[in-house]
């Protein structure tokens, strides 16, 4: 069953039609792994070891899987044509050279196109359409809110666990392997990203190395970082937490970053531009004495940071040259994350998932500071 209406398949072909395109190229394999091909064929594959290539023009979609997964392609992937790679000698460039025979230009993501691939076919005009597919994805369809609803469920269930398990007798690693257990256990199909638990001082690493450590969960400060995958589509949540007692300046960190948040929810409604929401609560942060190190927030979809980005304008002229204004509309899914971190102190952020609806944001996960 498709997971996407035609709509989407067919505003794809408008825009390569509008950039005077004649095919567009998703591919995957290892290391690369294009979340596109899930997205238009609804054939899923895991992230390591697959293999897959699609071609999408204005007449059909074809899609060229390895031997191993094409009994799999045939049941499940809606395409037009599914082609055995073992029929070409498991060779992607004998296919390509018989598909791409009468095309002369070809839209592909840039930033994982294979330079061997494009050496290979250099005679063809190739055009980054990556812009082109975030927008197309930004807004979510039924099936789509309904995966990213389910797998913000099962995040709110690890709140809870991490709610019972929290204590400061517990390692990093202990709690992290205890939530991991618990999500899979309520129906995750995988983790979205690797868990991170910091705390201490260790908690002002925004993304520490290792994500977890053996060492017993420290007074303070600390933050619990953790999302889930369900049927492809991701859940990302924060949940920061306190032990033992705190200074003035722990107690203000918490506060600002709580009030961040509640802001920032307050302030959405569809058809502000991003980065006003992100600047909104910037300035909120440095008046009350502290830095804003990242992103406000940042799109949820097959991919972890999908579109919407909630950022500030880009600052340099090249930053800006390819540079375009986002607004917020309806059925775009994407986290509030508010974050405040300083080094030997400690760090806080707190994040949430939305769903924007008509007017107004829905709150899909519900994580909120744990006091101990």
């Amino acid at each position: 069953m498709r997971l996407i209406s035609k709509k989407k398949i067919e505003q794809l072909r408008r825009k390569l039609k509008d950039k005077k395109l004649d095919v567009a190229l998703f591919l995957t394999s290892e290391p690369i792994h294009d979340v596109n091909i899930e997205y238009f064929t609804s054939f899923q594959q895991t992230r390591f070891f697959s293999f897959g290539c699609l071609l999408m023009s204005q007449e059909k979609s074809i899609l060229i899987v390895s031997p191993l997964s094409y009994d799999q392609a045939l049941e499940e992937a809606e395409a037009d044509e599914i082609i055995n790679l073992d029929d070409y000698n498991r060779s992607l460039t004998e296919v390509l050279e018989q598909k791409l025979k009468k095309v002369k230009t070809i839209g592909v993501r840039e930033d994982i196109f294979p330079y061997k691939l494009f050496k290979k076919f250099k005679h063809l005009k190739f055009k980054d359409i990556s812009d082109v597919i975030l927008e197309i994805r930004s807004i979510k369809e039924p099936k789509e809110v309904e995966r990213v609803e389910k797998a913000c469920r099962i995040a709110d269930h690890g709140i809870k666990i991490i709610e019972e398990n929290l204590s400061n007798k517990i390692t990093e690693k202990e709690l992290a392997l205890i939530l991991e257990q618990d999500l899979i256990r309520k129906g995750a199909d995988e983790l979205a990203f690797p868990t991170i638990v910091t705390s201490g001082k260790r908690s002002a690493y925004i993304h520490p190395y290792p994500s977890f450590s053996d060492q017993k969960i420290q007074d303070g400060l600390g933050l619990i970082d953790f999302g889930v995958r369900y049927k492809g589509y991701c859940s990302d949540v924060t949940v920061p937490f306190t032990l033992g007692k705190l200074s003035s300046k722990q107690k203000k960190i918490v506060r600002t970053v709580e009030k961040a948040h509640e802001r920032a929810i307050a302030y959405l409604r569809t058809g502000l531009p991003t980065w006003k929401v992100h600047d909104h609560i910037e300035n909120f942060i440095k008046r009350n004495g502290f830095k804003f190190k990242h992103s406000l927030g940042h799109g949820l979809g097959l991919e972890l940071h999908d579109l919407p980005l909630l950022s500030s304008k880009p600052k340099s002229k090249e930053g800006s040259k390819d540079w375009k204004e986002i607004k917020l509309k309806e059925n775009m899914t994407f986290t509030i994350e508010p974050g405040i971190y300083e080094l030997g102190i400690g760090g806080c952020r707190l994040e949430n998932d939305v769903l924007m609806t008509k007017k107004l944001p829905k709150v899909l996960t519900h994580s909120r500071l744990i006091e101990l």
